[in-house]
């Protein structure tokens, strides 16, 4: 990607970060009493998250290999989204 691009991703990104964060904050103002462990839990894999795609940011700007990075990223993705769901489900039952 050219640095222009490379600078609307993050943009974007970032922008889609206070979204996520608002409704993981209510999401966990709703759970923390009743699993705290699975809220915990989540907010931890969020923030892993998001700290692992900024890094990925840096080592693309620095066109460095990411493949790693990007494995686990997609774990971290797809381990956020679930324990979310879990969350909701659990809360709702």
């Amino acid at each position: 990607m050219q640095p222009e691009k490379d600078k609307n991703l993050v943009l974007t990104t970032r922008i889609i970060y206070l979204p996520l964060f608002v409704s993981g904050l209510l999401l966990a103002l709703k759970t923390a009493h009743s699993q705290p462990i699975l809220t915990i839990l989540k907010i931890a894999v969020a923030l892993a998250f998001v700290a692992l795609l900024e890094i990925s940011f840096a080592h693309k700007i620095k066109k460095t290999p990411t493949k790693i990075v990007l494995a686990i990223l997609s774990i971290l993705f797809f381990l956020a989204a679930l324990l979310g769901i879990m969350l909701i489900t659990n809360e709702n039952s």
